[in-house]
């Protein structure tokens, strides 16, 4: 009887087992899909930062080497006329209106496609500075410092070029026998630091997009070995769990074929055989005369009606 309670508790301990290995074949897929999602929106947040970023620096690259190339022919164009200002007066006019209407606009586009940048990259380095805090993750955040440097240079090369169209303006507005070769000097050194400040800032967005597009690829080599993990994880943890059910099928089957299999027949005692008695075996009867049996020393009997 307890052999039976013990296999019953042994049949409800299996089946316990193989239920929650199968509950914990669909949690570990279940968790590795919320894994999978939670990296997946964590990793979209950055891509679609470093999108930003990488669109907005394209645009400001752009900008700039417009803004470069109208600085670099205002430049020539002083340089070339230098030596005759006030002959040349109506080309510093044109050339004024030029730079209204082109230069001016320009800077002001740099700053503008400038702006999302900046808050683009705080955002892709918050992001990282969070996938940091997993232990196997160490990613370098995008360094704030260098777009902080162009902001600053482009802020100066505003105001220089703010300067430069105004003293071109108050050049092309005078008289023509009040042009000297001062003025020619001041708008070329204008010039020349409008490009060195431009060149600059091209010089710190560059290296910006070079950080920003070598995070990308890191980043997505990471997100495919995370997805990776992940799913190898699931696909251990199923392994085993369907090595426990197995087992307990084994264990199953194991006792329930006792369950089917008759306990033996008591058997009765055997009766206890008893040793025979010794037998007595007689004496054989003396041997007629003349038997060559050797004498007992018995005394001979005489038969009656014996004749002589």
């Amino acid at each position: 009887m307890l052999k039976k309670i013990g296999r019953i508790i042994v049949f409800i301990v299996a089946v316990l087992f193989i239920v929650l290995s199968i509950g914990g074949i669909v949690g570990a897929w279940w968790v590795n899909n919320v894994a999978s999602n939670v990296t997946l929106k964590a990793f979209s947040v950055v891509e679609t930062g470093v999108g930003i970023v990488d669109t907005g620096v394209g645009r400001v690259e752009t900008l700039i080497q417009t803004g470069r190339t109208e600085v670099q022919q205002a430049e020539e164009t002083v340089v070339t006329i230098s030596g005759n200002l006030q002959a040349n007066h109506p080309v510093l006019t044109a050339l004024s209106e030029r730079l209204e209407t082109r230069l001016g606009p320009t800077v002001d586009k740099i700053q503008e496609a400038m702006a999302p940048v900046r808050d683009a990259l705080g955002t892709v380095s918050n992001a990282v500075s969070i996938a940091n805090s997993i232990p196997f993750i160490q990613e370098r955040a995008p360094r704030l410092e260098k777009i902080d440097t162009a902001f600053s240079r482009l802020g100066e090369m505003s105001a220089d070029a703010q300067q430069l169209r105004s003293t071109l303006r108050e050049a092309a507005a005078g008289r023509a026998d009040q042009l000297t070769q001062e003025t020619a000097t001041t708008l070329t050194n204008l010039t020349s630091r409008v490009d060195t400040r431009l060149a600059e800032v091209e010089t710190a967005v560059q290296e910006v997009q070079t950080e920003i597009q070598a995070l990308q690829a890191r980043l997505e080599t990471l997100k495919s070995r995370l997805l990776l993990i992940y799913d190898l994880a699931a696909l251990a943890a199923t392994l085993l769990l369907l090595w426990v059910i197995y087992s307990q099928i084994v264990v199953i089957r194991h006792h329930a074929r006792l369950f089917r299999t008759p306990a033996p027949a008591a058997s009765a005692p055997s009766p206890a055989i008893e040793a025979p008695a010794e037998i007595s075996v007689p004496a054989p009867p003396a041997e007629e005369a003349g038997d060559t049996s050797p004498d007992t020393g018995s005394a001979e009997v005489p038969v009656q009606g014996e004749t002589a």
